[in-house]
């Protein structure tokens, strides 16, 4: 019966990554220029608040299995949404470096349970037929709340730091509303995996997935935190000018998981993640050489687009996967991604710190996206054909 409600499920999910990770991850990087002028942080604090978020992640990635065997799915995905809304509340009080990287690592914990939990449901009771669209659909929802921060948090920041963050609190408010009336029919979950903990092969191909997975979670470092700011100061452009960049971000953070979906189609999920990594090597990397108009804007373009490489990493776990694993798969695909985001947010830095511009940040990032790339090519095509 689950099964059949899988479209009202994945909106239910789309609306919690729309909270979690559009407004409570990538809402911080619109933030980042406001916060670095009117002094409330450094840019080195700046970057640490940001990493924070991404240690928080793996915390509610290694947490997520207790929990779910506490209690039932839709209370602790439900707890997950109340937090995270309590936490943008939070922000909007400036008390400084601590406090904000305090509740940006909340954040950070709510969305990685969001995500296992999330993406495991989406997957198991959805047709493999949809399942491509279903986890496109859920990554659509990072893009509307990339494309409403952008939108927002320029139009009222003139008013201090507080307004905006409230601003986004409200958004999250009402997609967790939504979230909440997808998963009506979440009580009985947990008895559909009653073999988690059968163990899974380790093949070849699930291998080079997990190390795509995290080349792609350290080459979206730079432009995660630092875009705006990069656009707004080193470039020079100034803050409206950035907020039009993250509004072209989350314009394509909306495309992005259905051209991912249109290409799995043609060319066969293996195929199209190749392709979308490709692509995204390209678009990272490009102002670390150039920073004229159209360079900034294809990068934006291409940058906001990275919601349908995480749709197909999650269409090619199923894939590879088998239902009675698909948690343990989804947590080791997740907290590898988070593991390899942590590490990239810690050191990057002082990466930084040496260099003194962004521009070395994207070339390394497009080095790893281009690494993810051939990591992702589905090598067994070639074997069989030989």
């Amino acid at each position: 019966m689950i099964e059949r409600g899988w479209l009202r499920i994945a909106i239910g999910v789309s609306a919690a990554m729309c909270l979690a990770m559009g407004f409570g991850r990538f809402s911080y990087t619109t933030m980042v220029p406001l916060l670095i002028q009117r002094g409330e942080l450094t840019e080195f604090e700046a970057w640490y608040v940001g990493a924070t978020n991404l240690c928080g992640f793996i915390v509610g990635v290694f947490i997520t299995e207790q929990l779910r065997r506490r209690w039932n799915v839709s209370l602790i995905l439900r707890t997950m949404l109340f937090i995270s809304v309590a936490a943008l509340a939070a922000s909007s009080y400036e008390a400084g470096f601590w406090w904000l990287a305090i509740w940006r690592g909340v954040l950070g914990l709510t969305l990685g349970v969001i995500m296992v939990l999330g993406l495991t449901i989406t997957t198991a009771v959805t047709p493999k037929a949809f399942r491509s669209l279903a986890t496109s659909l859920v990554f659509a929802g990072v893009g509307l709340g990339i494309f409403l921060s952008g939108l927002t948090i320029p139009r009222v920041a003139s008013n201090g730091n507080s307004i905006p963050w409230l601003g986004i609190t409200g958004l999250g408010v009402c997609s967790a509303a939504v979230a909440i009336w997808g998963w009506r029919s979440l009580e009985d979950f947990k008895c559909s995996f009653d073999n988690n903990h059968a163990k899974t092969q380790f093949s070849r191909a699930w291998g080079m997935l997990l190390l795509a997975h995290a080349c792609f979670a350290i080459g979206l470092v730079p432009h995660t935190i630092y875009w705006a700011d990069f656009i707004a100061r080193e470039v020079g452009l100034g803050l409206n000018a950035a907020g039009y960049h993250w509004g072209i971000v989350g314009v394509f953070s909306l495309l992005g998981p259905t051209v991912a979906f249109i290409l799995a189609r043609q060319v066969g999920t293996a195929w199209a993640l190749v392709l979308m990594f490709g692509i995204l090597a390209v678009g990272i990397s490009a102002p670390g050489f150039q920073t004229d108009t159209v360079v900034l804007t294809i990068s934006s373009m291409i940058f906001g687009a990275q919601p349908g490489v995480s749709a197909l990493i999650a269409a090619r776990a199923r894939d590879v996967g088998c239902l009675n694993v698909l948690p343990l798969l989804m947590r080791q695909l997740i907290l590898i991604n988070g593991s390899a985001a942590a590490i990239a947010g810690i050191c990057l830095p002082i990466f930084f710190e040496q260099s003194e511009t962004y521009r070395s940040l994207f070339w390394l990032a497009g080095g790893f996206m281009g690494l993810g790339a051939a990591l992702s090519v589905p090598w067994g095509y070639f074997l069989r054909s030989t």
